[in-house]
C-alpha cells in the first residue's frame, strides 16, 4: 500500500511538473546569420579580453556555432564596446570597518553582419550583486568576490546569447 502512495505521488509530481512548461535550457536555436561568428573586444591593447568576451566565445561554440578570428570570413560580428567591473562600500560598522560591498558588471555590445548592417545597436547589460565582509575570513571573502564576478560574467554572455536569438534581419 504504501508503495503505490509514493508512485502516485511521484506520478502526480512528474505530472505537475512537466505540465508547468519547464524545460531544460539546452541548445540555444540562432539564426543562420550567425553560423560563423567573430567576437571582437575593444579592451585597451596589450589588455587580454573581458571575462565577458571569453566566456561569450565559450557559449557560442558550445551551441556549435563556428567561431573565426578572421572578421572578413564571419556572417556576423560581435563586438564587446566596453566591458568593467568595480565594487563600491554599501555598509560599514560603528568601528568602520567595511561589511557589506557591492559588486557590478557592465558590458556594451553590438553585432553588426557581414555586409556592414548593425543588427543590434550599442546596447548595456549589467548585473550585479552583494557580497559580505567577514575579517575573520579574508581569503574567503577575496574567493567568494571572484566567483561573484565570474558569475556575473556568465550570466551577461547568456544573456548576450538570448538576445541574439530573438533577432533576424
Amino acid at each position: 500500500m504504501r508503495q503505490i502512495v509514493l508512485r502516485v505521488f511521484l506520478s502526480c509530481g512528474l505530472l505537475l511538473l512537466a505540465g508547468c512548461g519547464f524545460q531544460l535550457r539546452g541548445q540555444v536555436q540562432l539564426p543562420p546569420e550567425f553560423s560563423v561568428v567573430y567576437v571582437k573586444s575593444m579592451q585597451p591593447i596589450g589588455s587580454p579580453p573581458g571575462a565577458v568576451s571569453r566566456k561569450l566565445q565559450l557559449l557560442l561554440a558550445s551551441n556549435d556555432i563556428t567561431l573565426t578570428t578572421d572578421p572578413a570570413q564571419a556572417k556576423a560580428i560581435i563586438t564587446i564596446l566596453r566591458e568593467e567591473d568595480g565594487r563600491r562600500i554599501v555598509a560599514t560598522d560603528r568601528y568602520n570597518i567595511k561589511r557589506q560591498y557591492f559588486l557590478a558588471y557592465y558590458v556594451v555590445y553590438q553585432v553588426t553582419l557581414a555586409n556592414g548592417r548593425l543588427l543590434i545597436p550599442p546596447e548595456g547589460l549589467d548585473a550585479n550583486r552583494t557580497l559580505l565582509f567577514d575579517e575573520n575570513e579574508v581569503l574567503g571573502f577575496e574567493n567568494a568576490q571572484e566567483s561573484l564576478v565570474d558569475n556575473m560574467a556568465d550570466d551577461l554572455a547568456w544573456q548576450i546569447l538570448r538576445r541574439l536569438q530573438t533577432v533576424g534581419p
